[in-house]
């Protein structure tokens, strides 16, 4: 618990996020993934603990604590009780937009939509052939990167068409080929 401390000092009291370095425990928010103030050790450690005992033999290759950003509201999760908001997950290949779709099944995004071109420039620097990108809305207006992720793990979004998806995927990988 002494290097967990020391690693979250950089954030001072604020809120943090818990996670490996693939998955959260996103739906266990209060008790797995969210820490209000990382300098509360008894709140970190129980946190933690917590993590743990779910993810088990899980946990992939350590511990992520990622400063908790406001995002512009969506709802609140149904089931969990975590905040939602209005987040994206793009999907690339070779650098090519695959599908830009809503994170959450809950909620009325009202007709908004990332404005994809300002990521362009980030993603020719990706280098990897099929990833993930969840971007969302600050509460300023502002669009951020929330984090990448390897496409071949990432979930597809509840509501998405699944069937679409993998047409696409399909597609888009042939035509870049050129076959």
């Amino acid at each position: 618990m002494d290097r967990v401390m020391e690693s979250l000092n950089e954030f001072g009291d604020k809120p943090v996020i818990l996670k490996d370095y693939v998955k959260s425990r996103k739906h266990e928010w209060n008790e797995a993934c969210y820490i209000p103030s990382a300098s509360d050790r008894k709140v970190v450690e129980k946190v933690l603990n917590r993590f743990l005992d779910l993810q088990g033999q899980e946990v992939n290759e350590g511990f992520v604590f990622r400063e908790y950003v406001e995002f512009q509201p969506l709802a609140t999760h149904s089931k969990s009780g975590m905040p939602l908001t209005k987040e994206f997950r793009l999907f690339f290949i070779d650098g090519t937009l695959l599908h830009a779709l809503e994170y959450w099944e809950e909620g009325d995004y009202g007709g908004i939509k990332p404005p994809l071109n300002l990521f362009d420039d980030f993603v020719k620097q990706v280098n990897s052939r099929f990833f993930t990108m969840d971007v969302a809305q600050h509460t300023n207006g502002e669009w951020m990167i929330v984090e990448l992720g390897d496409a071949q793990v990432a979930g597809l979004p509840e509501n998405a068409d699944a069937m679409k998806f993998y047409e696409s995927l399909s597609e888009t990988a042939v035509n870049i080929r050129g076959e």
